[in-house]
């Protein structure tokens, strides 16, 4: 379940990152004035690992319970 969280948000934000004109540039990632496709890529990239994250631990608590 875990692998599926993860594959599913990182596919999010590549699809997100080539549905950008100028692809990805760290510029856009540091301006911080506006929202840019490249804020949205970082947060999809961790919002999966800590969606992955949560959903091993849950597996192991239940197991732990059981």
């Amino acid at each position: 379940m875990s692998v599926v969280l993860l594959a599913m948000f990182w596919g999010l934000a590549f699809l997100v990152m080539l549905s950008d004109i100028d692809f990805f540039s760290l510029q856009d990632l540091f301006d911080t004035r506006e929202l840019h496709h490249e804020h949205v890529v970082v947060v999809l990239i961790l919002g999966g690992i800590v969606a992955a994250a949560m959903s091993l631990i849950a597996a192991r608590l239940q197991r732990m319970e059981n």
